[in-house]
């Protein structure tokens, strides 16, 4: 490649030195070859042979091939991210409030825009500085660039407006980049247009992170076609002599490493963990017909590490490379179900239930003895911490980004495909019972209902009680001879706590005088969490029993329910889903009620489903899910085809006792300022592009200590995944650009909301910056 030298202008700090390059087609990478070669396995546990593991069915939890995307890019030390390919999702938080944009193709250079003047890119390394930060890129309009890490001014330069590609180098001390998370910030004065993109201020080809003296400075990276190859039951990767792919994941107990490795070449397996050497798993020399892998990560099970396969003297083609344990179950054939009832009870927190937290004080007698014949779903999450979104999730099948309603005002888009459109279409008789005054007609939720009741605009009891006679009534009074698709929302834990005196008993029995009285005040909790209003601890302990006795109190009338499915002869051929909207405070992060976090507290869920010839036994599932997963459930469940513009993914197979192909993370978003992720133990709050939290929710259920400091990878793994969820890198969807819609909340809708505690900050319009 021709290389030209530019003159950098320096800022104050007169750090940087730059090189410009002119633009130029990489050379393509050779195919592999095979060569002939006896095997050989070298690692913590070599496998020449497979006599006892073999007979053990394998069952695949990281299908590596099928995700590259997740793979970060290395050549030796340097971290390379190639920029117009799904993969660079994990290093622009899918283009949430980075400004990183569509890709486009010119000629033989695929790039990313940046649609504004200003872009940011997350920028780790696994090493303290000194480091060179390489960025080949071109400008639109002015190619005056300036370059800033931690918002601190750390180069300036020029880039080409040609439309020709250069590559601008930044060096960067220990005390402008450090080992772990940074954020580079790239500014130029103005935008201009481009094809297929529209306005933009720039486009990056590719980064580089490494070192002041790296030989191979100015290489582009391999394109996904040359790192993976071959139909999809027997795909390769293809790693280039030199280079590394690394899959970060929560290494399963009894994992194994297992493929074939063909062409030419060395393959090093390496578990690179953070706070601890890294662990040599094993070496492998391609052959001809395939050197067999079959390595033990028993060395680092249960930790989160990310897992390099570092080619070198050839590039070895990896054939159906995948992470498995050897606890395998016979393929179980999938059900063809008449009915569905979703459950909702809005404002349930999981661990007040038994089937989450044993120790509960929490009396549901009825949904324990149901749950004997369901599947708990251990770590199900709502994707956002107020009913509307939420709710529009979970009927829709998309994130709260995607259809809008998110916002007091808003209403779901006519665009927006809910559930009881698509069965209603589809000859299912549809019924919803809702007891929250935000799932109304006048929210957009009256869309694709044969019966459609909100008890709040038709001046109705909101009790479950009163909720479970309608529904029973219907049940009889429905067409018999078609299948139904029925929604009841029942809103009990709701503000204001006004549960019987029985079921307060169970849970506050001694005499109460204090302030702590939704009868007398129905806002008293919005008064609390702004600060207008100081509660002591008999207080407080009077508020959560209060809450309590409304779960208690709800139970009985779930139950009612549920044994009317059982009378009516219908329970053995209805899929049932009981689940929440989002949970409830009570001072667990210093405040109350919900609407205003993504703790754990408020996004946790019960998420408990029973599908007969399914979940005949009771069983616990440990993959995290979301409402976004629901809908696509429901539709595997009825042996129908699941619709291709869901952004959820089935989680029938778990149920069925299969694995996902590869860990499963569940995104929560809250407003435009807040996104949150879930992936086994890890739980990452993501503020702004600028700020993210750690948190390991199993040995620190309460997120009280915050790990995104100390554990880099366990850090980059989760932000990773978060972009390229935010981005959709891994699900084929075909959906349309919906547009929000809102309305204008009259009189008499906002006296039915406050009388549902709805004010001030549970309504929020917007999250703050």
């Amino acid at each position: 490649m021709k290389r030209i030298s530019i003159a950098l202008v320096l800022a104050a700090i007169g750090l940087v030195s730059a090189v410009v390059a002119c633009s130029g087609a990489p050379d393509p990478i050779a195919p592999a070859t095979e060569i002939t070669g006896a095997p050989a396995i070298v690692g913590s546990d070599p496998t020449p042979t497979r006599s006892e593991p073999a007979d053990l069915p394998a069952r695949v939890r990281y299908d590596l091939a099928a995700h590259l995307a997740r793979a970060e890019l290395r050549q030796g030390s340097t971290l390379v991210v190639d920029f117009g390919t799904p993969g660079a999702a994990k290093y622009t938080l899918g283009g949430w409030r980075t400004r990183i944009g569509d890709d486009v193709t010119e000629g033989q250079v695929t790039a990313s825009a940046i649609e504004n003047v200003t872009g940011f890119v997350l920028a780790p390394s696994d090493r303290e500085g000194p480091v060179t930060l390489r960025l080949r890129a071109r400008a639109v309009s002015d190619g005056r660039l300036t370059v800033y890490v931690a918002q601190q001014t750390v180069g300036l330069a020029r880039l080409p407006t040609d439309g020709s590609y250069a590559t601008v180098e930044v060096a960067l001390g220990p005390e402008r980049f450090h080992g772990g998370e940074n954020i580079v910030q790239l500014r130029v004065p103005s935008t201009g247009a481009v094809a297929g993109v529209g306005s933009a201020g720039l486009l990056i080809d590719w980064m580089r992170i490494g070192a002041a003296d790296d030989p191979h400075a100015g290489d582009a990276p391999p394109s996904p076609a040359e790192l993976l190859v071959g139909e999809a039951s027997s795909r390769s990767l293809v790693v280039p002599d030199g280079w590394s792919l690394g899959y970060a994941i929560e290494v399963p107990e009894g994992a194994r490493l297992r493929g074939r490795l063909r062409g030419t070449g060395n393959l090093e397996v390496v578990a690179v963990r953070d706070g601890a050497p890294e662990t040599r798993i094993g070496s492998i020399t391609a052959a001809e017909g395939g050197a067999e892998v079959d390595l033990s990560l028993g060395s680092v099970a249960g930790e989160i590490v990310r897992l390099d396969l570092r080619a070198s003297g050839g590039a070895p083609r990896f054939t159906t490379p995948a992470i498995v344990t050897l606890d395998g179950a016979p393929a179980r054939p999938r059900p063809h179900l008449r009915n569905v009832l979703v459950y909702l009870t809005d404002t349930l927190r999981a661990d007040k239930l038994r089937p989450y937290r044993a120790d509960t004080r929490v009396r549901t007698p009825r949904l324990d003895a149901w749950v004997e014949h369901a599947s708990v779903m251990v770590h199900g999450h709502s994707q956002e911490n107020w009913t509307k979104p939420s709710v529009t999730t979970l009927l829709s099948g998309l994130f709260p980004w995607e259809h809008h309603a998110t916002t007091e005002e808003a209403i779901v888009p006519a665009a927006v495909d809910l559930a009881s459109e698509r069965f209603l279409r589809e000859g299912f008789h549809t019924g919803a019972f809702i007891a929250n005054g935000f799932c109304s007609d006048r929210f957009g939720f009256r869309q694709g209902w044969s019966t459609f009741r909100n008890y709040i605009r038709e001046g109705l009891r909101t009790q479950a009680e009163f909720v479970a006679h309608d529904v029973l009534d219907w049940l009889d009074q429905r067409p018999q001879e078609v299948p139904f698709f029925l929604y009841v929302h029942t809103i009990d834990p709701h503000v204001p706590y006004l549960p019987p005196a029985a079921e307060l008993a169970l849970y506050d029995p001694d005499p109460y005088t204090g302030i702590v009285d939704f009868n007398r005040d129905r806002e008293l909790l919005e008064r609390v969490k702004s600060g207008s209003i100081t509660l002591n601890e008999r207080d407080r302990a009077h508020l959560e029993a209060l809450y309590d006795g409304e779960i208690t109190y709800h139970d009985t009338h779930f139950g009612a329910i549920m044994e009317g499915l059982e009378r009516r002869g219908l329970a053995d051929d209805t899929i049932v889903v009981f689940t929440a909207d989002h949970g409830e405070e009570f001072y667990d992060h210093g405040s109350v009620g919900h609407g205003h976090s993504v703790y754990e507290e408020l996004i946790h869920v019960p998420l408990i489903v029973r599908i007969p010839g399914v979940t005949d036994g009771a069983q616990r599932i440990d993959d995290v899910v979301g409402l976004v997963d629901v809908l696509p459930t429901i539709y595997e469940a009825l042996g129908r085809p699941v619709p291709d513009d869901l952004s959820g993914d089935s989680f029938l197979p778990l149920l069925l006792g299969e694995s996902s192909d590869a860990p499963r993370a569940s995104v929560t978003g809250f407003m435009e300022g807040w996104r949150a992720l879930d992936v086994g133990r890890l739980k990452l709050i993501q503020r702004t592009e600028r700020t993210s939290m750690l948190f390991d929710t199993i040995s620190d259920p309460g997120e009280t200590r915050d790990l995104a400091a100390e554990r880099p990878i366990a850090l980059r793994y989760a932000r990773g995944l978060l972009g390229l969820v935010l981005a959709g890198v891994e699900r084929a969807t075909h959906r349309r650009e919906i547009a929000a819609e809102s309305l204008h909340i009259d009189p008499t809708t906002r006296e039915q909301l406050e009388q549902l505690g709805y004010a001030g900050a549970s309504r929020a319009g917007h999250a703050p910056e």
